[in-house]
């Protein structure tokens, strides 16, 4: 059972919470005539633009630290790997929602796909699975779940461990698994 990492949720509550705090910030310590883009002096659309800005950012960051403090610490997904097969599950009240299960009979392809960002951003490994047949399914989270002939799903960033180590046990466990068959 590969659990969720609460030191990487924290921080990036973090993150989200002192970029809130800037953007309130930039608002309290602005003179409120500096905002106003009708305003005789210069940069009435660059003014404008940057309030859009400023709001988009101030509603996306707020969601994402209200997300990040309050919901995700308490949803704990997890992700199991077993001789059946693979499973991503998270809590809710009433118990456990499966996210995504499928047997290892129908995963396809465990693969990485690494993104290679600018400093300061490190570099990114996302870890998918590829899975097919009738087994499998991922839920959505608005809607009805979905059974379609092919789900690709991205293994969660947020896990204890680092996501070469993931990929790597993955792909062990399925060589493994195919062994057996």
């Amino acid at each position: 059972m590969l659990k969720t990492n609460l030191f990487k949720i924290f921080a990036l509550a973090l993150v989200c919470w002192l970029f809130v705090g800037a953007i309130i910030l930039t608002f309290a310590v602005t003179p409120a005539s500096t905002w106003n883009p009708m305003s005789p002096g210069f940069g009435g659309w660059l003014v404008f633009f940057f309030l859009v800005v400023f709001a988009i950012g101030l509603a996306l960051f707020g969601v994402g630290a209200l997300l990040w403090t309050f919901v995700f610490p308490f949803v704990r997904p997890q992700f199991v790997v077993s001789r059946w097969g693979v499973e991503s599950s998270w809590w809710k009240p009433g118990g456990r929602v499966r996210q995504f299960p499928t047997p290892w009979s129908g995963v396809v392809d465990i693969g990485g796909e690494f993104e290679w960002r600018k400093y300061p951003l490190p570099d990114a490994l996302f870890v998918t699975i590829t899975a097919r047949g009738a087994t499998v399914h991922q839920n959505a989270l608005i809607g009805k779940p979905r059974k379609p002939e092919e789900v690709t799903y991205r293994v969660l960033r947020e896990l204890k461990a680092k996501p070469r180590d993931v990929l790597v046990f993955l792909r062990e466990v399925h060589v493994a698994q195919t062994a057996h068959r």
